[in-house]
């Protein structure tokens, strides 16, 4: 399933990095995220809750960090296995200017596999499309905040 998209935020391309970086701030943003723990440099052990339909739980997983090159881009790989199957993203992050804030694009690839591809790519693609709007929403309220305490 591809995943692709762009979001505007009210911050410099630099502070947009910076959000993205910080475990804490993805912990707040990402639906379903409830910890991040470093494994080592740009590595995380992941855990989370998601709910796909009929399948929910408590899904175990790595994040890593790839390329990054500071204030420009990096690539995401996350790797995730629950009850429902298991989730593979690898996704490329950009960061360039618009307008005097940052336009963070995306662009990437899930795989889903086991019961929870089972429901169906058309809602599996709904619900990716929900939660990548959902963070980006709380992405765009933390900036807002880190915005005003600069």
């Amino acid at each position: 399933m591809k995943i692709d998209g762009h979001k505007r935020l009210g911050v410099s391309p630099e502070m947009a990095y910076r959000l993205f970086m910080d475990p804490a701030v993805l912990v707040r943003t990402m639906p379903g995220l409830k910890a991040l723990e470093p494994l080592e440099e740009g590595v995380y052990a992941a855990e989370m809750e998601i709910g796909v339909a009929s399948i929910k739980g408590k899904y175990q997983g790595r994040m890593e960090i790839r390329d990054p090159i500071k204030a420009q881009s990096y690539r995401l790989v996350m790797t995730g296995q629950g009850p429902g199957g298991f989730v593979e993203v690898h996704m490329d992050v950009v960061f360039s200017s618009q307008d005097q804030a940052a336009l963070v694009t995306y662009q990437g690839e899930a795989q889903v596999g086991g019961p929870i591809a089972q429901v169906g790519q058309r809602m599996l693609s709904g619900v990716a499309t929900y939660i990548v709007s959902q963070f980006f929403s709380a992405m765009a309220k933390e900036a807002a905040l880190q915005a005003k305490e600069a």
